[in-house]
């Protein structure tokens, strides 16, 4: 994280600003995971006005990285008060496919992330009927009872299937294009993806079961 040598006034407004932030509603749906989300534009119409009250405002830009030898793709998020102060960090972005498309995909998520995380904002959950007395991050799928999934969806009496080959097929049954099926994957995981052998045994079981395997 780069910041300015002095930090008070940011500080300051910041402690007030988070004082009057509550959960972001969950306004987005998301029809594979059949749950909704606080998409880029709900976070951001939900921060606004308390930034604004506040002198305090976000930015983001697309920079990069060099690593060695390497240049990667990055996201700059800045907070930055009237005063001049600011705070600023950078997040990696992991392209799904080298093409515009693949970049969107990328930048989207990490838009939402950077902000929520730079203002140490919450998203309200939808636990299903269980009361909650503060914001909770959702237990990931791929963690729900994942290791007895994998052992059900290898075994086929005494033949072991591979796990992506029995998701492809249920993605080619039940979506027909490629595209279309890689686009439930990633709803469902909540994350872009490159190519199905990628994933870990977990996280295709999770998406089966998810499916309706």
């Amino acid at each position: 994280m780069i910041t300015n040598p002095e930090i008070n006034e940011l500080a300051a407004a910041l402690v007030a600003a988070q004082a009057e932030f509550s959960a972001v509603p969950k306004g987005s749906a998301n029809p594979f995971f059949k749950s909704k989300y606080a998409a880029l534009p709900d976070v951001v119409a939900h921060a606004a006005p308390v930034l604004a009250k506040h002198g305090l405002a976000v930015t983001q830009s697309i920079t990069y990285i060099i690593a060695g030898d390497t240049i990667l793709d990055a996201l700059k998020t800045a907070l930055i008060h009237k005063s001049g102060q600011y705070i600023e960090n950078e997040m990696l972005l992991h392209l799904p496919k080298q093409d515009p498309q693949g970049q969107g995909s990328a930048v989207t998520y990490a838009r939402r992330y950077s902000y929520m995380a730079i203002l140490g904002l919450v998203a309200d959950d939808d636990d299903d009927g269980n009361a909650a007395s503060s914001p909770v991050v959702r237990k990931p799928m791929m963690q729900r009872d994942n290791e007895q999934e994998v052992k059900r969806l290898t075994s086929n009496g005494s033949a072991v299937r591979d796990l992506t080959t029995q998701l492809r097929e249920k993605l080619a049954a039940k979506y027909g294009e490629p595209i279309k099926g890689k686009e439930a994957v990633e709803g469902i995981l909540g994350k872009p993806i490159n190519k199905l052998s990628e994933l870990t045994d977990a996280e295709i079981a999770g998406v089966l079961l998810s499916l309706g395997e």
